[in-house]
């Protein structure tokens, strides 16, 4: 009962717009959501596209995360004071090459997650066959 009387209060016209946006998306949906879901290669399911869309988003976030920490690491280098001590060099040279060479792998991670990509495109359109 208070929700129908609440209701109520909303202005006609608003609650047509709201109806007409409501028939609007689901014509938009059963014209072209349906269909275009239907012809993508394999089930189509939300599943599949779903893992595939995320394959992407964790490339996109792995090449950010990665150039982000090069500019941290770059800053946070540039900013340390030279050191006198051999031995404290050294360690900082190797913490400085580690990471140099831990970001060498990050185009190899991009390039076998872009490979997973292809392989599911590839496989979802086996399965329609």
């Amino acid at each position: 009962m208070a929700l129908t009387a609440m209701l109520r209060q909303i202005p006609a016209k608003f609650r047509a717009m709201f109806a007409m946006l409501l028939t609007m998306a689901g014509y938009a949906r059963s014209e072209w959501g349906e269909p275009t879901a239907a012809s993508i290669p394999g089930s189509g399911g939300r599943l599949q596209r779903a893992a595939q869309v995320g394959t992407v988003i964790s490339v996109v976030v792995i090449g950010v995360v990665a150039l982000i920490g090069i500019l941290i690491f770059s800053q946070i280098n540039s900013a340390l004071p030279t050191i006198e001590n051999t031995q404290l060099d050294n360690a900082s040279v190797g913490v400085t090459d580690g990471f140099a060479n831990a970001m060498e792998l990050v185009p190899i991670v991009l390039l076998v997650l872009v490979a997973a990509l292809v392989i599911g495109v590839v496989q979802r359109m086996r399965m329609q066959n």
